[in-house]
């Protein structure tokens, strides 16, 4: 499957892809200095053997631990399609998934956080080469079917590592200097910025800057695989099997500041319906009622 889609991602753009470089492991020190000072992504491939999120992470093991629990779904790419979420029994969410080949109808759990849900499994991750480096660090899982797309956006002011603990993704990257290629939507993710550009249904005609200047990077991402996706670098994530990722966003104290001085405005506008009414963090009720994702908390 990636073979053919990385073909007909190729077929959008007149720019040839080029891989992300990879590097097996690293130290802290030597992160730091060759790739988050640089704001330079790479791949690790030997960074997670010793994880205990790779040893028993499976559909399986969250059935068990989530049996009682309940958070939203996505139904589709709410980035650049309509926002679609579903509140439900997680459990029935993970059998969905696990019976889905439509992504859309399995739906994507994504972005949910460790530390709520099941804050036990903090220890099965280790995303140290980052959070020794910040003040501020965001811990999520996801969980999805084969066909799930995350498109283009920027990850707020924070450095992000993905890692893969099963199935693969094809991670795609673009330099915050494409930003002028990049259709900036006016779609509103608290703190983020999205692109208008649909991979799914792409129309060169309406993105002509993209298909013609944008240069591209990708990674089919694999199981015990980590990415580092530098801050306001844009991305575009497929899944390509039935996955299971973990990431984390971390914050340095200055970019920690500068996010909640340029958001706090924002949000509060925001979260009375004054700025950013076309969002991906509210959805409405079969009454036309106006409610935040993630207002239901676990049980």
């Amino acid at each position: 499957m990636s073979q053919e889609l990385l073909k007909q991602i190729q077929s959008y753009l007149d720019k040839p892809l080029r891989k992300v470089g990879s590097i097996e492991t690293i130290n802290h020190k030597d992160f730091y200095k060759n790739y988050m000072t640089k704001n330079k992504p790479v791949v690790m491939t030997k960074m997670m053997d010793d994880w205990e999120a790779t040893k028993t992470w499976s559909l399986d093991f969250f059935k068990k631990i989530g049996k009682d629990k309940s958070t939203f779904i996505s139904k589709g790419n709410n980035f650049q399609e309509d926002t679609k979420w579903e509140y439900g029994n997680f459990l029935e969410s993970i059998e969905r998934i696990e019976k889905s080949d439509d992504a859309s109808k399995g739906g994507y759990l994504m972005n949910l956080s460790i530390l709520n849900m099941f804050p036990k499994l903090r220890d099965h991750v280790d995303f140290s080469l980052i959070s020794n480096f910040k003040v501020r660090d965001s811990l999520s899982f996801w969980i999805g079917p084969k066909g799930t797309l995350t498109g283009w956006h920027t990850d707020r002011l924070a450095d992000n590592i993905l890692a893969q603990i099963k199935g693969s993704k094809l991670v795609l990257l673009a330099n915050p200097n494409q930003s002028k290629y990049m259709y900036t939507s006016d779609k509103y993710e608290p703190g983020s910025r999205l692109s208008s550009i649909d991979m799914k249904n792409f129309d060169e005609k309406k993105f002509p800057l993209f298909k013609k200047n944008a240069e591209i990077m990708y990674y089919v991402l694999g199981p015990k695989e980590m990415i580092f996706i530098p801050k306001q670098w844009w991305h575009c994530v497929y899944g390509l099997e039935i996955s299971i990722s973990s990431n984390n966003f971390g914050f340095s104290a200055v970019d920690d500041m500068k996010q909640k001085a340029n958001e706090f405005l924002k949000r509060k506008l925001h979260n009375v319906g004054l700025y950013g009414k076309n969002c991906v963090c509210h959805y409405y009720d079969d009454n036309g009622k106006r409610h935040k994702y993630g207002a239901k908390k676990s049980s």
